[in-house]
């Protein structure tokens, strides 16, 4: 985790130029989606789609369960520049000003910090004696709490977290403030009226970009919250995504990519969506 960067700051370095009226909106989960965890790195081809697309008023950016040290740490070293917008925690919010610098929305995080902080002191000892019962039925499962959050989850793997999660949805449900956030073997408790979905609209609300000219593209079940939240945009998930979230896209009239990765997905909507209107 990069320990020069702190959540809620100005992230180093900017996006690429952008001119005229954001007409389009493409938003990326980070982990299994834009970023390869095989090679370590974002495919360069992405970069060349994204710079052949501005200038028919497409934007991009990076919609995560990451915080921003610990994407920043991955995405300094294999980014050209920043995106035109990243959503870190599922919901925290950092926008490309004029200059290409990336200002966190004041109002917004502040707000979230401050309410994520009550659900902290509240349900903070509701998981701990759940997790207590947890670790005596099945010690068999590995998992710790996140070092800087007491409300997120780390198992050892996606298997161990998919045996959890029954139990961690059953304690969610119990409380209908409480939204459970969950990717691969992460997992996090937090305030119900935050996530993927209510961050995405918040942006395209400050740009004027309807749903029907947004897509998104992500692989795990907190990317479920943005599917749902904005079921007009087109909805994505690559190859290796979880497969309760390709079953609710074909359930539900969404695009899973014969493939890994973004390139296909992204091809598929554009071919729809901005050729279409040229």
């Amino acid at each position: 985790m990069n320990s020069n960067i702190e959540e809620l700051s100005l992230p180093p370095g900017v996006a690429a130029p952008f001119a005229g009226e954001c007409r389009y909106l493409v938003s990326l989960d980070f982990d299994g989606t834009l970023w390869c965890e095989q090679t370590r790195q974002i495919p360069a081809p992405f970069f060349e789609m994204m710079q052949r697309w501005r200038p028919f008023g497409v934007r991009w950016g990076i919609n995560t369960g990451r915080s921003l040290p610990y994407l920043m740490q991955d995405l300094m070293s294999s980014s050209p520049h920043l995106p035109d917008f990243i959503c870190t925690c599922e919901r925290y919010i950092y926008m490309a000003d004029a200059a290409g610098r990336l200002l966190p929305d004041a109002v917004h995080n502040a707000e979230c910090a401050s309410i994520n902080a009550s659900v902290r002191a509240r349900f903070a000892p509701i998981l701990q004696h759940t997790m207590e019962g947890l670790k005596l039925r099945h010690p068999e499962w590995q998992w710790e709490y996140a070092a800087d959050d007491p409300l997120s989850i780390e198992a050892i793997d996606a298997a161990t977290m998919d045996a959890m999660a029954p139990d961690m949805n059953s304690l969610a449900a119990q409380d209908a403030t409480i939204s459970l956030q969950r990717a691969g073997r992460y997992l996090r408790f937090a305030d119900a009226r935050f996530n993927k979905g209510t961050v995405l609209q918040r942006v395209a609300a400050r740009w004027a970009v309807p749903a029907t000219r947004i897509a998104i593209l992500g692989d795990g079940h907190n990317d479920l919250h943005a599917f749902q939240t904005l079921p007009q945009a087109f909805c994505a998930a690559p190859s290796t995504a979880h497969p309760e979230v390709c079953s609710w896209l074909q359930a539900h009239g969404g695009f899973v990519s014969p493939e890994p990765g973004v390139l296909q997905a992204l091809q598929h909507w554009a071919n729809r969506a901005i050729c279409a209107t040229l």
